[in-house]
């Protein structure tokens, strides 16, 4: 399935001849056992520039800037890969106190998560924007962190397409190694006009 439209399709053939976003054999990541095709994985992220030049800093913020877009869009494939084929693993892309918004019901923590997910028919996204932009830390007490948005088309059980607005707030989990990019914020909305 047709995931973005234009250059879209050029990054995803391009992207999957790289092995940016896999882990090189013999690496693993610590934490929740084994890595699955439901986590989001990185290189180590840029540590800050130790000279406080502004050149320096120019070129560190240009490489966190690029990374995180690449994550976000790893993310993207990834998400809603997973829930339109994989659903029961969807809550692995999640932090566990994490919170979901849809279309302004409020659910937090995996297994309220999980009995949502298991509820919701099922789904064919097709996603036609994405945006993303690293949050500044001094706004997530040093926790690095990726805003994304996308919006597109959803179709579920077969029923009429809605248009659809999400926004994620990816977190990420470091070790040595890598970088594992977790949800701490999600919020789902349908854009569909009311009809007069």
């Amino acid at each position: 399935m047709r995931r973005f439209r234009g250059h879209w399709e050029d990054w995803r053939r391009r992207r999957e001849r790289s092995d940016y976003f896999h882990e090189r054999p013999g690496r693993s990541h610590s934490g929740s056992g084994s890595r699955t095709r439901e986590d989001v994985v990185t290189r180590p992220l840029p540590e800050q520039a130790a000279s406080g030049s502004q050149m320096a800093m120019s070129v560190d913020f240009k490489t966190y800037v690029d990374q995180a877009c690449r994550a976000a869009e790893e993310f993207v494939n990834i998400y809603y890969e997973t829930m339109d084929k994989r659903r029961r693993a969807l809550t692995r892309l999640y932090l566990d106190k994490a919170t979901l918004i849809w279309n302004g019901n409020v659910v937090t923590g995996l297994e309220a998560l999980n009995n949502f997910f298991e509820m919701l028919p099922s789904s064919e996204f097709q996603v036609n924007m994405l945006d993303c932009q690293p949050v500044h830390e001094q706004a997530t007490q040093a926790q690095t962190t990726v805003l994304v948005v996308t919006s597109g088309t959803v179709k579920f059980d077969g029923n009429k397409q809605h248009f659809f607005n999400q926004t994620f707030l990816l977190t990420a989990q470091s070790t040595p190694n890598n970088t594992v990019w977790k949800i701490a914020s999600d919020c789902f909305r349908f854009q569909d006009w009311a009809s007069s």
